[in-house]
């Protein structure tokens, strides 16, 4: 499973990809330091790495946000 979580400010997407290569996820910068793609996933692994994500960066999932609109 290949994932890619993309932002507008090239420091963020820094921190995001710091973060994942720091938990030992295979990963790299794409789109002019714009995005950062997460590669060889297995979903279970996936869900908890984003689970995680979520909570450092103090985020919340696009379904939740959808929800209360």
């Amino acid at each position: 499973m290949t994932i890619s979580i993309s932002n507008s400010n090239p420091y963020l997407v820094n921190r995001i990809h710091n973060y994942f290569y720091n938990k030992g996820v295979q990963c790299m910068l794409c789109n002019d330091d714009t995005e950062v793609s997460l590669f060889d996933l297995e979903r279970d692994e996936a869900e908890l790495l984003l689970a995680a994500f979520t909570k450092h960066f103090h985020l919340k999932p696009a379904s939740t946000l959808a929800m209360a609109s």
